[in-house]
């Protein structure tokens, strides 16, 4: 018999207790989360027939080596947890219960997640000073005054004069040349934008439950 799954594409900015409840909803009607993949914002869950339906914790953490790496996924084992997606390089970590013994929890408190959203910023703000990097050898060979003025960005001469069929026909047609010529510039725009709401977002979040503490 087939299996009945179910993959679902959400895109979750620095949120981990959002994609919690959202893995914890399908829990609740009966699926199990099979795997992530994070790259695509891509989750499979599959129908469990089981009584007993793991729970799944997500943990975010980076590692400068493999050794360290090992030791982190051998350790949330011996505390009942399986590694079911991330890896070395991916920084994000599902873990599910191995039995219905397992405490339930691997963050319980809100100083564990104080911790975890640190790391978040850490990277976050990591990936936004690369962007200004890049953004001082963009300026060499972009100008960006454009950005204020995207109709600079086609070069159909009257395209912004002409209407109905002829400016979509027109419009639609240039488009892929524009992200041609500019594509280092959109991509940088994407990355820049994300980066920093990432950064702004792990912080607050970060802040949030240092004060908690308190």
């Amino acid at each position: 018999m087939e299996q009945d799954r179910r993959i679902k594409h959400k895109i979750f900015f620095v949120d981990i207790e959002k994609i919690q409840r959202f893995i914890d909803d399908y829990r609740e009607k009966g699926y199990k989360l099979e795997k992530v993949e994070t790259n695509w914002f891509k989750y499979t869950f599959v129908k469990c027939r089981d009584t007993f339906i793991p729970k799944v914790q997500i943990d975010y953490r980076t590692f400068s080596k493999k050794d360290e790496y090992e030791n982190y996924v051998a350790m949330y084992e011996d505390a009942g947890w399986k590694l079911i997606s991330g890896d070395f390089y991916s920084g994000t970590h599902f873990f599910e219960q191995i039995n219905e013994n397992t405490s339930e929890d691997i963050f319980s408190d809100k100083e564990s997640y104080s911790k975890l959203y640190g790391r978040l910023f850490k990277y976050a703000l990591f990936v936004f000073l690369i962007c200004i990097i890049w953004f001082f050898t963009l300026i060499k060979v972009y100008d960006f005054s454009m950005l204020t003025h995207p109709k600079d960005l086609f070069l159909t001469p009257g395209l912004w004069e002409a209407t109905g069929i002829r400016f979509l026909a027109g419009f639609i047609f240039e488009l892929p040349f524009v992200i041609w010529r500019n594509g280092a510039l959109i991509i940088w725009m994407a990355f820049f934008i994300i980066s920093l709401t990432c950064v702004i977002k792990s912080k607050m979040k970060e802040i949030k439950y240092s004060a908690n503490l308190n």
